[in-house]
């Protein structure tokens, strides 16, 4: 954590001198002031700081105690800059002020120099933890805006079809118990799943009909062609996983690896299940869709051949007894998106 900006701000000279000198040998770079119009205007001058630690009760002349104007201006300007509060005098208003202000820590007077520190680096991590995951999921927006339509250009009988997996996947991936994380994670594996298409000819894409052996070895190439099309994702190895795995099988007769089981983790046999569940209930080039009997009677009939077995007799017992609502309640059987008729709404 050497070379962390620290702005410190402390109208007690002596103890702002000393936090200093601690922090310098720690290799950081440490800007301190003494009041708040210089932290005020020290924060607009440095866009590049890491950290600001200050004290609550600054001498100002305002009502409102310094420290914490200094915190309430980060929280409205620097979102991604900590603040760290001290006081001599802690009270249980001035904690909920801290909180409301977003005040990462809050400390009392007189401070252990190293537990300041350790405070310190757990600030500095975290906040930059959360801008980049939050650059990571403006990136991974971007993408799973731009790929699925691109698909969706070549192939105009899937219309919608990445965003209704999305929905499917996320739904049974709540009912199964899977935590917040691997559900985002599996939610853009969903929309992503088919980008290899791209590379696939419109001519097998778009064909009437069943595929002859050389088509099919041709679009069986799209998992991998996906996997490669995502690589840049490196932060999301999980995603780039279920990618390349959507076409796999419970029985290991699946491709492109034939991975058998629990060999493909459970968020992944949830995607297959849910891409296999929409080409069932929509209209495609080759067929047209299927009803929710016939949706059912093959979820139960493929269970522990195709699907985790616990997983398809779910789908199935659901859709038989529930119909769409298993994913949705909605109120006619049948919508129309993008000129294309399917069963099981989008949620």
């Amino acid at each position: 954590m050497e070379g962390i900006r620290v702005l410190l701000v402390d109208d007690e000279e002596h103890l702002a001198r000393s936090i200093g000198n601690w922090f310098t040998s720690k290799g950081c770079k440490v800007h301190t002031v003494f009041d708040l119009e210089k932290a005020l205007s020290t924060l607009e001058a440095l866009p590049e700081l890491d950290l600001l630690i200050t004290d609550v009760y600054l001498q100002s002349g305002r009502p409102t105690p310094g420290g914490q104007i200094l915190a309430e201006y980060c929280a409205e300007n620097r979102p991604n800059l900590p603040v760290i509060l001290l006081t001599g005098k802690p009270s249980l208003d001035l904690a909920i002020a801290g909180i409301r202000s977003h005040a990462f820590d809050f400390l009392t007077k007189p401070v252990h120099l190293p537990v300041l520190w350790r405070r310190a680096q757990k600030a500095v991590t975290e906040m930059r933890l959360r801008a980049r995951l939050s650059e990571l999921e403006r990136d991974n927006s971007l993408l799973s805006a731009i790929l699925p339509n691109a698909i969706e250009a070549k192939d105009p009988t899937t219309r919608g079809h990445s965003d209704r997996v999305v929905r499917y996947a996320d739904t049974l991936a709540i009912k199964s118990g899977v935590g917040e994380e691997e559900r985002r994670d599996l939610r853009l594996a969903a929309q992503l799943h088919d980008v290899g298409k791209i590379g696939i000819p419109e001519s097998i894409l778009t064909k009437p009909g069943k595929l002859n052996q050389e088509e099919r070895l041709v679009i069986q190439q799209h998992p991998e062609i996906g996997f490669k099309i995502i690589e840049p994702l490196k932060d999301f190895p999980r995603v780039r996983d279920w990618v390349y795995q959507h076409h796999e099988r419970w029985d290991g007769r699946g491709y492109p690896q034939g991975l058998k089981g629990e060999e493909v983790a459970l968020p992944g046999r949830i995607l297959i299940l849910a891409e296999v569940f929409d080409a069932l209930a929509t209209t495609r080039s080759y067929k047209k869709p299927w009803s929710p009997e016939k949706i059912a009677d093959f979820f139960e009939q493929e269970a522990g051949h195709h699907f985790d077995p616990d997983l398809g007799k779910i789908v199935a017992e659901g859709v038989r007894s529930r119909g769409a609502a298993f994913f949705q309640e909605f109120s006619s059987e049948t919508e129309q998106a993008g000129g294309q008729t399917f069963l099981f709404p989008a949620l």
